[in-house]
């Protein structure tokens, strides 16, 4: 139930369509948008909700005059299918001063509403969201804690890293997944010594282990090198090759020495992605010399 809930939060969030109809129909003209605000005055909450939709569709031209309408909708409409609608419309159309009303908007009392709000301060990333985002990983409902982790992830914020860390062993996998992401793209070396832990455990899933090695390749710190060298003597065959094109990538010649010793125990694939992060390190730091010089 869980699973199927926060399935269709997410759902919810990505946009999926409710009108078959709206998805391809030409651009609003001014009379156009007139009509549709005529029927967002409808009492029928079901009319309400399809002008949302096509006004969020096809009003990108007019998007200065129609934001106004839908933000007040996102505040104030009794129905939560039209909130939520709203708040999606307001991210597709990228209407930045929205952001104070999806902030409020995360504290909604139908999670849909929430669910949407952050997924649309992703689309609209702003620092003035940092706190109501960070309170929203509490959140009962997973998909809102996933999507407050993915928007605080764009925001690059480090005001963020404690939070997620407080997160990074969420009930969820998918939560847990998107927190380690996030933490990659902030880049807070804090988060390093976490990420690698979780690159290690054996318990967790590949997939969260993965990121976790992802995560610590984006590490705003040159001790990301000694971090992934470290993470060679992991079991796991396909974690340890991620390690090694991880390395490849942003590895310096201090960690070539490692690499040359990983090579003996290696076979295979990993061998050859051994010696392929080492042509990349060596390459790297002959483009830097010439550079330089």
């Amino acid at each position: 139930m869980a699973l199927r809930r926060m399935a269709m939060a997410l759902a919810v969030a990505l946009g999926v369509q409710l009108l078959g109809s709206v998805a391809h129909a030409q651009r609003l003209d001014e009379a156009g948008m007139r009509a549709q605000f005529q029927r967002l005055q409808s009492d029928d909450p079901q009319v309400r909700l399809e002008a949302v939709e096509i006004l969020g569709r096809r009003g990108w031209r007019l998007r200065r005059e129609i934001a106004p309408r839908l933000q007040r909708l996102l505040r104030d409409d009794p129905d939560w299918r039209v909130r939520a609608s709203s708040g999606r419309a307001i991210g597709r159309l990228s209407t930045r001063s929205a952001v104070p009303d999806l902030v409020r908007a995360l504290r909604d009392p139908q999670v849909e509403v929430r669910v949407v709000a952050a997924a649309a301060l992703w689309r609209l990333p702003d620092p003035a969201a940092v706190p109501a985002l960070i309170e929203l990983l509490q959140d009962r409902d997973a998909a809102a804690r996933q999507w407050g982790a993915l928007a605080l992830g764009v925001i690059h914020d480090p005001r963020a890293t404690q939070a997620l860390l407080r997160v990074i062993d969420d009930p969820e996998s998918a939560v847990r997944i998107d927190v380690v992401r996030s933490l990659g793209r902030i880049g807070d070396v804090r988060a390093l010594a976490p990420l690698s832990e979780v690159a290690k455990d054996e318990a967790k899933d590949d997939e969260e282990r993965l990121e976790a090695v992802n995560a610590v390749a984006s590490i705003d710190s040159p001790d990301k090198v000694n971090a992934l060298v470290r993470l060679l003597t992991v079991e796991d065959d396909r974690i340890r090759l991620r390690v090694i094109q991880a390395l490849g990538q942003v590895g310096d010649a201090l960690a070539v020495p490692a690499l040359r010793r990983q090579r003996s125990q290696e076979r295979g694939d990993n061998r050859s992605a051994v010696d392929t992060a080492i042509r990349e390190i060596q390459q790297r730091a002959r483009a830097q010399r010439a550079a330089g010089g």
